[in-house]
């Protein structure tokens, strides 16, 4: 059956569905991650309503815990301690990326430590990494850690199996689940 989202009520529902599905144990990190991926245009309306993506969570009998990304640069090269160079010369930015990559996966690394097989771990802000970071890479790192499911917020488009963020040129495939599992039409 083809599902067509046009907008945040219509996400709500199709990710109400899905976790609300019976949970196979034994699958592989990659099968545990979801991909809730929405139009870029829905990213205001994703972020003030998200809180409505745990309820569904909870209401489905699942624990949760979120960790918003989006802040997670600007803490970082704040504190980098080649920020005043960094500053006056922003094209050397490139250059400190991998390093920015490796710190935000140990930080998310860190805060699924305490999650259950029965919990959702959620990003958010995932919008933020665009340029800074790959997000794919990013969740290669990360999913072994999380014992339940990876559920990442992601605007941007699916088509074929692969992702595309905030609708770049550029996509990757990723085996993961992807929520709604159509395309748009």
């Amino acid at each position: 059956m083809s599902e067509v989202v046009h907008s945040f009520d219509d996400l709500m529902r199709a990710y109400s569905r899905h976790v609300a599905l019976p949970w196979e144990a034994d699958l592989t990190p990659v099968e545990r991650v979801w991909i809730l991926w929405y139009d870029h245009a829905l990213e205001r309306r994703v972020s003030a309503q998200f809180h409505q993506v745990e309820a569904a969570t909870r209401k489905a009998g699942r624990g949760w815990r979120e960790f918003d990304v989006a802040p997670l640069f600007g803490r970082w090269i704040a504190g980098h301690r080649h920020f005043e160079r960094l500053a006056k010369r922003p094209t050397e930015l490139t250059s400190v990326l991998a390093a920015f990559e490796a710190e935000a996966a140990a930080q998310i690394t860190e805060a699924t430590a305490a999650m259950a097989d029965t919990d959702v771990f959620a990003l958010s802000g995932i919008g933020s990494l665009f340029g800074l970071a790959s997000v794919s890479r990013l969740i290669e790192r990360t999913a072994p850690t999380v014992p339940g499911r990876l559920l990442v917020a992601f605007p941007g488009r699916y088509e074929r199996g692969a992702y595309s963020l905030l609708d770049a040129r550029e996509s990757w495939n990723y085996h993961a689940v992807p929520i709604p599992p159509n395309t748009y039409v």
